[in-house]
């Protein structure tokens, strides 16, 4: 049975996560509960859990302080917050597990199953470096992004990456030094994470980063494409044609 610590200062929050998980993941043992930064730390150090279900505001400070006390984690972490979407964006790009207040079983439910999948992979320290990244430079276009393939895990510069072309239900992603790999996400997914970093989804098979786009060139009449800095030829929808010529003229 894997174990479980809750952090949160709120009683009622922890009571609500204790009732959940005891309902519908009794493979997961809550073995402690803690509201604060010293009192967390305390108690992860005593039970060394596999999971650990952290809020983002503590009695203390915030949740950020506590991990930052641990040189290495070795742990999986679920955080409970009520954020702003700014900084939901920082968990998205870093593939960390969150849940939002007030909590509702099915997301728990669901955060807890993939939390636990993770408990044997040793990439919790890549993600949480990447968080970290990200959200101190929060308001900047400069950020990196945690993909996996079904080998690998890649922390990449969302800058490098030159575009991302479905194939069926994943999307392989091109970089700008000429690798490119298989995520198993699909291209829609890519293209709500990305919003508002330069990308443009030009047809429904292709999102691209206008940082590398070079020209537009038609085709004879009915056809026009775009030219990227990898030397790719990417097929423009006649409907976003006019979108693009503006969008390029901004870089």
């Amino acid at each position: 049975m894997l174990r479980a610590v809750i952090v949160d200062d709120e009683f009622n929050a922890r009571e609500v996560i204790r009732l959940i998980m005891g309902k519908h993941i009794p493979e997961v043992e809550i073995v402690g509960e803690a509201d604060g930064i010293v009192s967390g730390e305390a108690l992860i150090r005593q039970h060394n859990p596999d999971l650990v279900l952290l809020d983002i505001q503590l009695t203390d400070g915030n949740g950020f302080d506590l991990l930052q006390r641990f040189d290495v984690i070795n742990f999986q972490i679920i955080f409970v917050t009520a954020f702003e979407k700014y900084a939901i964006k920082a968990f998205k790009f870093s593939a960390l597990e969150y849940i939002l207040k007030p909590v509702d079983p099915a997301d728990l439910v669901q955060a807890v199953k993939k939390a636990v999948k993770s408990v044997e992979n040793n990439d919790i320290n890549l993600k949480l470096n990447a968080f970290f990244n990200n959200f101190r430079q929060i308001n900047t276009e400069a950020k990196k992004i945690i993909l996996s393939s079904a080998e690998n895990l890649y922390l990449i510069n969302v800058n490098d990456m030159i575009r991302c072309q479905a194939e069926h239900n994943q999307t392989r992603v091109y970089m700008d030094n000429q690798e490119d790999f298989l995520v198993s996400k699909p291209l829609a997914e890519f293209d709500e994470l990305l919003d508002g970093y330069r990308f443009a989804r030009i047809n429904k098979d292709h999102l691209i980063n206008l940082r590398h786009a070079l020209r537009l060139d038609p085709r004879g009449e009915d056809y026009i494409f775009m030219f990227m800095s990898d030397k790719s030829i990417v097929p423009v929808s006649p409907k976003k044609v006019e979108w693009l010529k503006a969008e390029i003229t901004k870089k």
